[in-house]
């Protein structure tokens, strides 16, 4: 334990000496508000061979590495494949001091590309200064993974810091190992030989780990669980400036000499949103020593990156879909008039009919009095059971078909009668005349069928119904051709009492088929156009960069505006086989020149782009402020003005 109060005697020491330190230099950061500077870059810059790199102003590396100790580089940039941060070259010959930038937008990201560059003024070897890039994005602020610039002794310090409390965690026993280590384990196997278990009455298992915890080293047991208990106040009171968590992009150490600065070469990748056209950056920054804040650095002057998105290059003309209205519509739907036995005339009394009746009557009424149809024709169609002899059933069943056609022929009479009465105008000569308010129907427009005995509706039912036991010999008897047999054999089933009672009452039904055409329209079918909501929704949606909910609407249409969705979602093959097949012009030109640039094909790309200026002179400057194109035409040395 002598080792750790010598420890604690000398920690206050060095902070003291560490807090006098830079004073001077503070104090001319505060006066003269001395802060990092943020110019935008592209690594299209970086790696353009016309850029002389003059490395005599190099700064010198001495460390530079992450908090798992692994070797990092400074003047660095994130590795698109592998996430990596790879070393730069020294950058001071492609600075560029815009205060903005266009960048373009792929699959719904774009990468912010930016240049930190610290000044001498910040470099001091007890200091560590610490930036978190900010970014506004909409209503929104996104802080990223900060920036560590640490000074060498004040990194040297951090490392005696963890040094002197890992002397005080290596002398905890870890729990896996002090079971053993303070266990008595030569007196405890003694007394176990000797029988205990049967001096005391007791048994062998309970006698054993009784005795396990009697011969402990219980005071050096004890020590080592206050020390664990201990450890994060001894961390805290040893470590005062501990390494961060995480989130930390770089955490680089410099000496502290008279150069020009450092500079961090970065790339931050965001996600777009929809609206999205416009991202600042500022840079805030502070100053630490001895676990304490010194100052807060000014924020830099903010950087805009303006997004270049394919997006805009969306085709705003409404399409129409065709849609045929068909002059004629048929209507049909059944009700359940029931007769009694032998009988034909209608009872509404008898059992649901008033309720039928009343559906029917309604029915008409509505089909009477819409604004849209007429009505032409009512095909009635009367079906029976199976109950009786088919030649009885067959007059019956015509009887009750004709009962239906003239209540139905005499309801439409009464109906149109009454409106006719119902509606009254008055003319210029203040006279009254009446108007009908349908057009006729001719109740000789109603037809009658009958179908006597209903076989096929029983067998359908038959096949659906759960209950009736041995269906499958009731319904083996549909191989008797003679209806009167068949009916006869179905009565000596034990089965028929569940049919007569719960399935014939079904077959007595009235089928009404309502035949009407469309007012005013002649021709059989009409071709109308209609406003394509679906397309005009996917094209909205790739206006507002929702690229997803683009490329899920606007897929069944397989047209430009589909291929312009694929290129923001980076789908450059699927992009291509459309733009192919689409007529010559500028902006399918200059689409063809951006898929052709991601695809490798440099000379395919410029090819199309000079095409696209050959047709539209604006597509120049469009490419020039297109990071992708830009690109293209710094690379191939293709002139931009006329």
């Amino acid at each position: 334990m002598g080792r750790v109060f010598i420890g604690l005697f000398l920690l206050p020491v060095v902070f003291a000496v560490a807090g006098c330190a830079g004073g001077k230099r503070l104090s001319l950061v505060e006066k003269e508000k001395i802060t990092a500077q943020v110019a935008a870059g592209s690594l299209e810059d970086v790696d353009s061979e016309s850029y002389a790199v003059d490395t005599s102003s190099v700064p010198e590396i001495v460390e530079v590495s992450d908090l798992q100790g692994n070797s990092i580089v400074m003047n660095a940039v994130k590795d698109e494949e592998s996430g990596e941060m790879v070393a730069l070259e020294q950058l001071d010959e492609i600075v560029v001091v815009a205060k903005f930038k266009h960048v373009a937008e792929r699959n719904g990201a774009v990468d912010l590309v930016f240049e930190l560059a610290v000044p001498m003024e910040l470099q001091q070897k007890r200091w560590q200064v610490r930036f978190t890039p900010q970014y506004f994005v909409l209503e929104d602020t996104l802080k990223a993974e900060r920036i560590f610039i640490t000074g060498e002794r004040f990194r040297r310090v951090q490392n005696w810091e963890y040094a002197m409390y890992g002397n005080y965690a290596r002398k905890i026993v870890p729990d896996k190992v002090a079971d053993t280590l303070y266990s008595r384990r030569k007196l405890f196997g003694r007394f176990m030989e000797r029988g205990a278990w049967e001096t005391y009455g007791d048994t062998r298992e309970e006698v054993e780990r009784r005795a396990s915890r009697h011969y402990r080293k219980r005071l050096m047991e004890k020590m080592n669980i206050n020390r664990a208990d201990a450890r994060m106040d001894i961390f805290n009171r040893f470590v005062v400036d501990p390494f961060p968590d995480g989130g930390v992009r770089l955490d680089s150490v410099v000496y502290d000499r008279s150069i020009d600065g450092l500079r961090y070469y970065y790339v931050q990748s965001i996600k777009t949103r929809p609206g999205l056209k416009r991202v600042d950056m500022v840079m805030q920054g502070e100053i630490y020593t001895n676990g304490k804040k010194l100052c807060n650095l000014q924020g830099t002057e903010p950087i805009s990156f303006y997004i270049s998105s394919i997006s805009s290059f969306a085709d705003d003309t409404e399409r129409y879909m065709k849609k045929v209205v068909y002059r004629d519509l048929h209507l049909s739907t059944s009700y359940n008039i029931e007769f009694r036995k032998g009988e034909w005339g209608i009872d509404p009394e008898f059992s649901l009919n008033g309720k039928e009746l009343s559906a029917i009557r309604r029915n008409i009424a509505q089909i009477m009095e819409n604004e849209d149809y007429v009505m032409d024709s009512i095909h009635i169609e009367a079906s029976g059971s199976p109950d009786g002899k088919l030649h009885v059933n067959e007059k019956i069943s015509e009887r009750r078909g004709e009962s239906i056609r003239r209540y139905v022929s005499d309801y439409v009479e009464f109906f149109r009668d009454s409106a006719a009465r119902s509606v009254w105008e008055i003319n210029e000569d203040a006279d009254y005349r009446e108007e009908e308010k349908n057009e006729s129907f001719d109740v000789g427009n109603i037809s009658v069928a009958s179908v006597p005995e209903d076989w096929d509706a029983l067998y359908g039912f038959l096949e659906r119904d759960t209950l009736l036991a041995g269906k499958e010999d009731i319904m083996a008897l549909y191989a008797i051709a003679d209806l009167d047999a068949r009916e006869d054999a179905l009565r000596r089933n034990e089965g028929f009492g569940y049919i007569l009672e719960n399935l014939y009452p079904k077959l007595r039904r009235v089928k009404f088929n309502f035949m009407l055409h469309r007012k005013g329209m002649l021709k059989d079918t009409v071709h109308t156009t209609e406003l394509d909501t679906v397309y005009m929704r996917g094209v909205e949606a790739l206006r507002e960069r929702d690229y997803k909910l683009a490329v899920t609407l606007l897929r069944p249409y397989n047209c430009y505006n589909t291929a312009v969705a694929y290129v923001c979602m980076d789908y450059n093959r699927s992009a291509l086989e459309i733009l192919q097949g689409l007529p010559r012009d500028a902006r399918r030109d200059y689409m063809l020149a951006v898929v052709y640039s991601r695809l490798g094909e440099g000379r395919l790309a410029v090819q199309y782009f000079l095409n696209s200026v050959e047709q539209d002179e604006a597509m120049r400057l469009r490419g020039n402020l297109d990071p992708e194109i830009s690109a293209l035409i710094k690379r191939y040395g293709i002139l931009t003005e006329k």
